[in-house]
């Protein structure tokens, strides 16, 4: 839905088939939306409306670890509820773990049961965007003019018809746009198996003693998983792991270790979804074959540590966007499509690798034995509080080797989960800052390339000249500066974000810039 609101908002007009109905709550399976995708949902004008939603205003967003509700707590990672957050203008909540990150939204812990809806209907209000609810795809076959697509409608068993340019499969982990592309998912799949359930039980919020927690880690000699606070008051999803030696997941039964998980042994709930899953790390072999991409879920699975399937996914479509309705609105050679599986494959694989690498962390070193207390609650706490403060995953990815990026000898740094370094190194994020107490270097951008000149220093007449002759529409913006990590007075930044080149003077050819950034002659 993201890359729909997206091409649309650039003039594109999009056809979404979903399978479910208007009506229809999103699974809950993923429940952060991450700070750059808040980004996005700014830049889309319905950050407000997902910031607002889902947990009340005075509920934290702690994760504890403990051996069940009004057991032993072993540590807590205090995360600030959204009357924490919103004390300061830049939504900093200062003394909480992320407050010194450079973005101007931070994370929201939001469930796809509710940020689903949010987006359809704000989808609605775009009169290019045609929906198409409870329609099963079927097949495409390739034309001339791009693709054909066959779907069925679930109401009236009517065969649909459409013809696009392009196709974008985000049929999620058992797409059948990538089984008909013929593109294999590569890597681990058999990484531990999950009963999540959904549930209605005002009887849980009562449970706290104390201050409450968004997600809570349990483990005891019945049962380990999680559960995670949906609203704040009646709805759970409740994950628990089935033991490796169970020959199904039967063997862990479903209502009884729910039970076992919450420590209250006459609880009572309703039942509102249910999912047995199994945790895989796959990452397709291509994102792409002629005009059919895949996207989201559909182009990469791993396991649910930082909540960072969803986002990749959004991560995913914002990339593709701004190139794609590059092509169709003539701006751009259709070549420039190449980079997209070039600059989002590598990616998707890092990140994955950095999730699996996590949970094998904190496997292993949860299984160590005659550990004090004190010591086993600083391990956990260690080894955690990077996947609930994920700066590295938010903010630390570059592009290396992109066609679309021109670099220069500057290695941009390395990250991990949990931390990033800011820099303008050709391919990093641009390191975000303010222009006033509510305007964002972010929301200048414009919707292809930006160039910004800093500190008094311009040249934009030439720029100008070189992207018009270029037929690209070029951004230019005037702003000031004081961070360190800005030493070049000129940034060329692509609509998602991230530099394509910098400097301080004028490239010796910017035919052949203009060249690059589109992949067409002048």
């Amino acid at each position: 839905m993201t890359l729909a609101l997206d091409l649309a908002q650039r003039g594109i007009k999009v056809c979404v088939l979903e399978q479910g109905s208007e009506a229809q709550a999103g699974d809950a399976k993923c429940n952060t939306v991450s700070a750059r995708t808040m980004e996005t949902f700014r830049h889309l004008g319905v950050a407000d409306k997902v910031r607002a939603a889902g947990l009340p205003d005075d509920y934290p967003t702690d994760a504890i670890f403990t051996d069940g509700f009004g057991g032993t707590e072993i540590t807590r990672i205090k995360l600030p509820s959204r009357n924490e957050r919103m004390q300061s203008n830049s939504r900093s909540a200062p003394g909480f773990l992320d407050s010194n990150w450079l973005t101007p939204e931070p994370v929201v812990r939001l469930s796809q049961y509710f940020l689903n809806p949010i987006l359809y209907q704000y989808a609605k209000t775009f009169p290019n965007i045609s929906l198409m609810p409870q329609v099963i795809f079927r097949k495409y076959e390739t034309t001339e003019c791009g693709v054909h697509v066959t779907g069925d409608s679930i109401a009236d068993g009517k065969s649909i018809e459409l013809e696009a340019s392009y196709l974008v499969g985000c049929d999620g982990a058992h797409s059948v746009v990538r089984k008909q592309m013929g593109v294999n998912l590569i890597g681990d799949d058999q990484l531990g198996r999950t009963r999540s359930t959904l549930i209605r039980c005002p009887q849980i919020r009562d449970l706290y003693e104390g201050r409450p927690a968004w997600m809570n880690w349990i483990s005891n000699s019945k049962v380990s998983g999680v559960c995670i606070a949906i609203d704040g008051k009646e709805l759970w999803l409740l994950h628990r792991n089935v033991p490796a030696q169970a020959p199904d997941f039967d063997a862990l039964d479903a209502d009884q270790s729910i039970r076992d998980l919450v420590g209250v042994a006459d609880l009572q709930w309703e039942v509102i979804q249910h999912v047995d899953w199994t945790a895989r790390r796959l990452v397709a072999e291509r994102f792409r074959v002629g005009n059919v991409f895949i996207e989201g879920d559909a182009a990469h699975i791993w396991i649910p540590m930082a909540g960072y399937g969803m986002n990749a996914g959004i991560a995913d479509a914002m990339n593709l966007s701004w190139m794609m309705a590059a092509v169709l609105l003539g701006h751009a050679s259709p070549s420039i499509l190449d980079a997209h599986e070039k600059e989002r494959h590598p990616i998707t694989e890092q990140v994955s690798r950095l999730a699996m690498a996590k949970a094998l962390e904190y496997a292993s070193r949860n299984t160590e034995k005659d550990v004090p207390r004190e010591e086993v609650a600083k391990i956990v706490y260690e080894i955690n509080a990077p996947q609930f403060v994920c700066e590295g995953l938010n903010f630390g990815y570059f592009y290396d080797d992109s066609p679309l990026i021109l670099y220069d000898t500057e290695i941009p740094p390395s990250y991990d989960m949990g931390s990033a370094t800011p820099s303008t190194a050709p391919g990093c994020r641009l390191p975000h800052f303010w222009l006033s107490a509510k305007d964002s270097i972010y929301d200048l951008l414009g919707p292809y390339y930006s160039l910004l000149q800093l500190n008094g220093r311009k040249m934009d007449s030439l720029f100008k000249y070189a992207f018009d002759v270029g037929r690209m529409p070029l951004t230019v913006i005037d702003a000031e500066v004081e961070a360190s990590y800005f030493r070049h007075d000129f940034l060329l930044v692509r609509a998602d974000q991230h530099i394509c080149w910098r400097g301080n003077a004028l490239p010796d050819d910017m035919t052949a810039v203009v060249e690059t950034l589109t992949h067409r002659s002048a």
